[in-house]
């Protein structure tokens, strides 16, 4: 058969056909997409699990650890593998408490992105009954010795026949030795009342961080001085005493580490030993040491903890919907908004009933859109919704990522939902609010500025350049204020798609020297610093890229202290690109603030700004008249330090 003949149906079959449990998972929330017959007999279960999460397949593994398990497989691409795990599982009804060595291994793509987990398990209940089998041997041990007594007692011609008997019965000793000695978890065999360490095996010498040398042949307490003040040792010895073995689980111990001690969480058993009277001649030990697999599981348990709380807090709605099934479900605030149950599990189509039918086509071409496979996988967007139990209208914001398999498949689009419903509103009603003020405003300014006109001409003929030149400043700052209104205009241009770009071909040299004149002559407690670049023609919109400047030399007077210096400079960016940027040294932006001072009415709300005016439309205003050109504006900024403004510009076609 050649290599092509080996297609992905064959190596199914060849799973299906293999002895050991073998099961393959897909999914964060662990979808079960093969598994083979020694699984399904290992689960208890039936074909029928195939394509059901785990949870839903076996439900009786809530509240154990395997999801949580799996989950972090997924997301982090790391192989978990355990030995002798106890896992609750119900077969033919009744429920069964047994072990199982298993694997998880993640199975990634070249971009180290998981796409399926393969599951290998192995029962191991058996290997529990290791102490049991050790006593049956030193009962068949015992009732061999007394068969070669009783022989050497009546046969002394059988000599050859016990010589053979006693050598045999030295190998089977050395077999369990080397049992011991191989097993995966720590065994010691403590001697006697004093506990004289008898046997101990590289794994449990590694947990208690002692040699070989430093324990066999002397007693449990003195060879491990460190457990003295410790539960340990009186463990010991009640079950010595009392010949009942003991097992305890995720308990704390301090452990002998480098010449100290660290703490430690392990799983322990004590089981006695018993001579061929009845008597307890020892203590069996048996330590597994957990302490990673313990603090990897609490670490989970927070992170989701910390989710939910920051979730709820947020008010925030949470969806997963799964292209395969066209499943669409949520939490419990998402039921709300979209009048569902709240055990209920629902066709997509179900939750785009409850989208407004103006919005409804957009949202389904928008999804369909993320789960492309070459989209981003990015998925946001408003819509308006009206359940049938409430009626109530909601403004949604939905922001979601598409997660893909290995070949570009949409596996499931997850991600969250906010009522915009009352900050939308709000904006409205400052919109309106601006509007109204900025079209009363510009006539009385329309005014001024004609006077502030007709006292220059009037002057003209006098011999007062002094007058002439404050006259002159007069007029540009009342231009100024009155660009200042234009962008309040502009905001609601803005939304209804009439801001217009009138680009003309300019020198950038000689509006970043009017804009230094006009700053020079207006701000005097700064210290300006503008750095020129010399001539640099660019194909813009002349006035709103003066606007944009003026805003950010004004956010940087507002923000910063007197004195303090305030750097304008530009230059040549990349490939036919202008950069230029505005930086003062003053309170700074808040990191968690500065993917947000863009946003529409966002203000930085700290204790330092809370005292300065504005509305928070500026950058606003400015971040949509630099993308209208095509362009980008960042912010980089050091709290208590420092603000950098950069606005990168294509300098366009001026040939």
């Amino acid at each position: 058969m050649s290599d092509e003949s080996f297609s992905q149906n064959l190596i199914i079959q060849a799973l299906a056909s293999s002895p050991a449990p073998t099961a393959i998972y897909s999914g964060e929330d662990i979808v079960i997409r093969f598994a083979n017959a020694g699984m399904l007999d290992l689960w208890g279960k039936d074909s029928s699990v195939i394509g059901k999460t785990l949870m839903e397949a076996i439900p009786e593994l809530e509240g154990q650890p395997f999801l949580e398990l799996l989950q972090e497989v997924w997301r982090s691409g790391e192989t978990y593998s355990v030995y002798e795990a106890p896992a609750k599982l119900i077969k033919n009804g009744e429920e069964k408490l047994d072990y199982f060595d298993y694997e998880y291994k993640a199975l990634t793509d070249e971009n180290g992105k998981t796409w399926c987990i393969l599951n290998t398990a192995l029962e191991v209940t058996s290997r529990r009954e290791f102490l049991q089998q050790i006593k049956e041997k030193e009962e068949r041990e015992h009732a061999l010795n007394e068969e070669m007594a009783a022989t050497l007692e009546e046969l002394t011609s059988t000599n050859e026949e016990l010589s053979l008997s006693i050598r045999q019965l030295a190998e089977s000793r050395e077999y369990i030795r080397t049992i011991i000695e191989q097993a995966p978890v720590g065994i010691a065999m403590l001697k006697g009342p004093n506990h004289v360490i008898e046997i101990a095996n590289p794994a449990i010498l590694n947990i208690w961080g002692r040699k070989e040398s430093e324990v066999i042949g002397r007693p449990h307490q003195e060879a491990r001085p460190e457990i003295r003040d410790q539960f340990v040792n009186q463990w010991l010895s009640e079950v010595f005493h009392s010949g009942k073995p003991r097992i305890n689980s995720e308990f704390t111990v301090k452990l002998y580490h480098n010449d100290g001690l660290r703490d430690a969480i392990v799983n322990s058993i004590y089981q006695p030993i018993f001579s061929d009277r009845g008597d307890v001649s020892g203590v069996l030990v048996i330590l597994e040491e957990i302490t990673q697999q313990f603090l990897q599981r609490r670490k989970n348990a927070n992170d989701q903890q910390m989710l939910a709380l920051a979730i709820d807090a947020g008010e925030l709605a949470t969806f997963y919907y799964q292209p395969a099934t066209n499943l669409f479900s949520g939490n419990n605030l998402l039921k709300t908004w979209f009048g569902l149950s709240s055990e209920e599990n629902i066709d997509l189509s179900v939750a785009l009933d409850v989208i407004v039918p103006e919005d409804r086509e957009r949202v389904i071409e928008a999804i369909s859109n993320s789960l492309r496979k070459d989209s981003d996988g990015h998925y946001f967007i408003e819509y308006k919704i009206q359940n049938n139990t409430d009626q109530k209208v909601r403004l949604l914001q939905a922001n979601g990522r598409v997660f893909f398999d290995n070949d570009g498949n949409a596996l499931s689009l997850n991600g969250t939902l906010r009522d915009i419903t009352e900050q939308k509103k709000e904006d409205q009603r400052k919109d309106d609010f601006m509007g109204m003020v900025s079209h009363e405003l510009k006539t009385p300014l329309t005014s001024l500025k004609a006077y502030l006109q007709m006292m220059q001409r009037m002057g003209e003929n006098t011999d007062s350049s002094r007058q002439q030149n404050m006259l002159e400043k007069s007029v540009k700052q009342v231009d100024y204020m009155n660009s200042m209104i234009n962008g309040f205009l502009n905001v609601s241009r803005l939304d209804s798609a009439q801001m217009h770009i009138e680009k003309t071909v300019f020198d950038f040299e000689l509006l970043f020297a009017e804009i230094e004149d006009e700053v020079l002559s207006t701000t005097t407690n700064r210290n300006f610093v503008f750095k020129s670049a010399g001539q640099k023609l660019i194909l813009a919109d002349r006035g709103k890229i003066s606007q944009v400047l003026h805003n950010l030399i004004g956010n940087a007077v507002k923000y910063s202290v007197s004195g303090t210096p305030i750097i304008l400079e530009y230059g040549d960016f990349g490939i036919n690109e202008l950069k230029i940027t505005v930086t003062d040294h003053g309170i700074g932006i808040p990191e968690a603030d500065q993917h947000r001072i863009f946003d529409r009415y966002y203000r930085v709300k700290d204790a330092n700004s809370r005292s300065i005016a504005g509305f928070g439309i500026g950058l606003y205003l400015s971040k949509e008249i630099i993308e209208l050109h095509k362009g980008k504006i960042l912010v980089e900024s050091v709290k208590d330090s420092s603000t950098t403004f950069s606005v990168i510009l294509p300098l366009g076609d001026h040939s």
